[in-house]
């Protein structure tokens, strides 16, 4: 997709690196689409800036860690096709999520074992199992009960209530702000270099992260630009196959986490708000631990590998998408294994046949972030051996009896730290960084902000040509 020829000075053009690929935010899986669909619809609940759970929609009370209740709040939104949000759009979008049974969501609430009406305001949902943390699987977004009985396509023609409306285009994502009709149209523009040369020519207004480190430099050099910075959340990791020969070995995935010079990766290539990760969520968040940084020892790993294989050398493949950054990044960590003996082939995919892989466990070793993860049931998800697809995301076959009690320990009881750590202890992926977060924009737009998560809030405020 490309710009129009003659741009609307009206209209609003953010340059991406990838379209949303599904608008049914029950079946979003790429960070696009979650982005676009936390503004066209409106959640249950949904996370602060310091991790904690708020709604706009209902206040609830946990009766007991196996039963909540849930009471609507005044002045609900409308949906875009014009009806008012009530307690059937809730409920009945909770059954459809566990009836339908396809949707990622459908996993955050497997719990559920009951949910009952129980006035016109409120309803009561009694779960299977004791957990502390339910709330945090309810951060899904609400659809109309009408249009959900009608089998309506969401991901054709979103309706939903949340500040930004669908357009319907026939090239180009277009948005409209409910509030003054303010368009923003998505352009997807995958090289940075060429995002960032199309913004300075004002063929787009905005762009917003997957800008290099030299480029974002490039642009704080010109007057005619505006760039702000902040702190990420977001983790880019290295993800194994544990089914692999080779792989299964933690002895390998020490060497192989020992072998990579992240301080050396950021400073060169990543801004300078991006910070050295060691578990999956930043210092900010209620669940972090102290733990110790993995170090950087090409020595001991190169010894490693030499008593693993020391008649030949190990040859290992890594997944990436094409995008021209994360294939440098990838190449600088081919160079590094290598001086400790292990060879990396790298595979470049295109997005939708490089996520399809990755979703089957068609791979050795890949590299991705993880965007907007905030609840820390994700290690349940991702590591416990119940967790392979489709009942789960553990998609490298992670297997630890060990892990798997602590993690059915820690949902109940809402403490985390000993499961943190063993996933740590075991090597069960390679923590990266957090990427700090870039927007540059030229000097009509006025009124945008970033946030941690990366997410595109800032369009709600987003002004042009404001005189």
């Amino acid at each position: 997709m490309g710009c129009t020829q003659d741009n609307d000075d009206n209209v609003i053009y953010f340059g991406l690196a990838q379209s949303p690929q599904n608008l049914d935010p029950h079946f979003a899986n790429d960070a696009a689409s979650e982005k676009i669909n936390n503004l066209i619809y409106s959640p249950l609940f949904f996370y602060d800036e310091r991790f904690n759970m708020q709604s706009e929609i209902v206040s609830y009370k946990m009766l007991s860690p196996k039963e909540y209740v849930f009471t609507l709040k005044e002045n609900l939104p409308y949906f875009h096709h014009g009806k008012k949000m009530d307690l059937d759009d809730i409920m009945i979008t909770v059954t459809h999520i566990i009836s339908d049974g396809l949707s990622p969501k459908a996993i955050e609430l497997k719990k559920i074992k009951k949910l009952e009406k129980i006035s016109p305001q409120a309803f009561k949902i009694y779960l299977n199992s004791s957990d502390l943390n339910f709330v945090h699987n309810l951060n899904f977004a609400i659809l109309p009960a009408d249009l959900i009985n009608k089998n309506h396509n969401f991901s054709v023609n979103p309706i939903g209530s949340g500040p930004f409306s669908f357009l319907p285009s026939r090239q180009n994502i277009k948005i409209k702000r409910v509030d003054d009709g303010q368009i923003v149209e998505l352009i997807e523009i995958k090289d940075p270099t060429v995002r960032a040369l199309k913004l300075l020519k004002n063929e787009i207004d905005i762009i917003q992260n997957d800008i290099p480190k030299e480029t974002s430099k490039f642009l704080e050099g010109k007057e005619s630009i505006s760039v702000l910075k902040s702190v990420g959340s977001n983790i880019s990791y290295i993800g194994f196959n544990f089914k692999d020969p080779w792989l299964s070995k933690i002895e390998l995935r020490k060497a192989i986490s020992l072998a990579i010079n992240r301080e050396q990766l950021t400073t060169f290539f990543l801004n300078e708000n991006t910070r050295l990760a060691e578990q999956i969520f930043p210092p900010a968040h209620w669940v972090s631990e102290q733990i110790k940084p993995l170090p950087y020892d090409p020595i001991l790993a190169k010894e490693i590998v030499s008593k693993l294989s020391p008649d030949r050398v190990i040859e290992l493949t890594f997944k990436t998408s094409t995008d021209p950054f994360r294939l440098k990044i990838a190449t600088i960590i081919q160079e590094q294994l290598n001086e400790v003996g292990i060879r990396l082939k790298i595979k470049t995919l295109d997005w939708g046949t490089y996520f399809k892989d990755i979703q089957s466990g068609n791979f050795q070793m890949y590299g991705l972030t993880w965007v907007g993860v905030k609840n820390p049931d994700i290690y349940q998800k991702i590591f416990h051996s119940q967790s392979i697809p489709p009942h789960g995301l553990n998609r490298g076959n992670f297997s630890s009896p060990q892990l798997d009690k602590l993690l059915e320990a820690a949902i109940p009881t809402n403490n985390w730290s000993k499961v943190i750590n063993q996933v740590h202890m075991q090597i069960g992926f390679i923590p990266l960084w957090y990427e700090g977060n870039v927007a540059a924009f030229n000097k009509s737009i006025s009124g945008y902000t970033i946030h941690a998560d990366g997410n595109w809030d800032g369009l709600k405020t987003i002004k042009k040509n404001d005189l």
